[in-house]
């Protein structure tokens, strides 16, 4: 996957060190832009029409751009104008369907957050989908422009010195505890838009950007876990969700929900880990590199950089202090095909980075004596993209317990009148 995104013009900021680190951990990731790949479908002859898309509350951008099938996904040919804090920008399209997104600042690639229609293009990036249909001019002469509807719950809230987006879906039912999703590093919200529908059906799911990804602001400054975690805090309280949560986490998110389980023990009723990163998963593996192999590669290799800004040195210390466990019911999701090591000088070490690695999934599922392991067969890093329906049933499992632990507890509260 590493080297597919590195082919694409998109993923202009993918920074080396992914190289080496995909290959050394299934638990940090590429970024996900649309590929090229996409190509626009046949459109028909008749006349053009009109079609406005808008970008909301980005006050701070510098630039933001449309890209799609319609220019061949170039970042230059349509510029969109600010007025406000909105960018907005019409041009004329033929009936037909057609994939796009909005870059903002060169940088943060981002669905349309007004427009619900999205589809998976076949390498786990997500499009916002548009499409113009054939009607008659004549037959509408009040017709000036197509414009896009609304999501449900599209918000950018404030967070100290940035804004970040959070989108909730699904209604909010009673004694059920609404999910909270977190990505993998470099992974905006969009990772979770194949999953958040079908949880919807049965729980409210919360699914956001942390600060310099997809629909939220750059970060500002250096970011560690406890930071993620008190900015996501205030982000869910201004968002109005409830104190009783089930938090999600893929890779890099993995370690960002225990640090607010930490943080918060109180307020989180269940977890489900997707085949999470360890925090002792990079010393452990860095371990075993013989420094023969290690001087192959530049220092900046075992560096990991990024526009999410990220403190490793800061996040993963904070992580072993907090030690999270906690009596609650708990899934690690565990991908059976995640190949760590890859390809190149790295490539022998592979089976021993798999035994580390599920050493390290199974420590995780010992965090709770509620604990437990589903290895997903099928999949690789990104389980929620091969296998969604075992992360699907793996939420609805753990929020099933939840409410049970909830009943016994509360029974176990009244008073004895035998």
């Amino acid at each position: 996957m590493c080297a597919s995104a590195m082919a694409t013009k998109r993923n202009r900021y993918f920074w080396p060190p992914c190289l080496l680190l995909i290959g050394i951990l299934a638990a940090v990731d590429c970024f996900a832009q649309p590929t090229a790949s996409i190509q626009q479908e046949a459109q028909a002859t008749a006349s053009q029409r009109s079609v406005t898309f808008l970008l909301k509350d980005h006050l701070n951008a510098q630039s933001v751009a449309l890209a799609g099938t319609f220019n061949n996904w170039n970042t230059q040919t349509t510029p969109m104008t600010r007025k406000g804090a909105d960018w907005s920008v019409s041009i004329n399209l033929a009936p037909g369907t057609y994939r796009y997104k909005f870059v903002v600042d060169n940088v943060r690639w981002t669905v349309d957050p007004e427009n619900p229609q999205t589809e998976d293009d076949g390498d786990g990036h997500v499009n916002s989908v548009l499409t113009v249909v054939a009607d008659s001019f004549a037959a509408n002469p009040n017709f000036k422009a197509f414009h896009l509807k609304r999501t449900s719950f599209p918000r950018r809230l404030d967070v100290g010195a940035q804004k970040l987006y959070i989108n909730c879906e699904g209604r909010v039912r009673k004694e059920i505890p609404v999910v909270v999703m977190d990505s993998g590093l470099g992974n905006s919200s969009e990772s979770w838009l194949g999953i958040q529908p079908r949880v919807a059906e049965f729980a409210r799911v919360c699914i956001y950007d942390r600060a310099g990804l997809g629909n939220s602001d750059p970060s500002t400054h250096m970011q560690s876990s406890r930071q993620i975690a008190a900015d996501l805090h205030e982000l869910l309280a201004g968002a109005g969700v409830g104190k009783s949560l089930v938090l999600v986490g893929h890779s890099f998110g993995g370690i960002n929900i225990r640090m607010y389980a930490s943080m918060y023990p109180k307020e989180v009723v269940g977890m489900v880990l997707v085949d999470s990163t360890h925090e002792e998963q990079f010393v452990r593996t860095e371990a075993v590199i013989p420094e023969e192999v290690k001087k192959q590669f530049p220092p900046s290799a075992f560096v990991l950089a990024g526009p999410e800004k990220v403190d490793w040195k800061e996040t993963l210390e904070q992580t072993r202090k907090a030690n999270w466990h906690a009596d609650i019911p708990l899934i690690v999701l565990t991908a059976a095909n995640a190949k760590p090591g890859g390809e190149g000088p790295l490539a022998y070490l592979a089976p021993k980075f798999e035994e580390i690695r599920q050493e390290l999934q199974q420590e995780l599922v010992h965090r709770s004596a509620m604990g437990k392991q589903i290895v997903a067969t099928r999949s690789g890093h990104f389980i929620h993209r091969d296998e969604p329906e075992l992360v699907v049933g793996a939420i609805r499992e753990v929020i099933d317990a939840a409410r049970k632990q909830k009943q016994r507890l509360r029974l176990g509260r009244q008073p004895n009148n035998d």
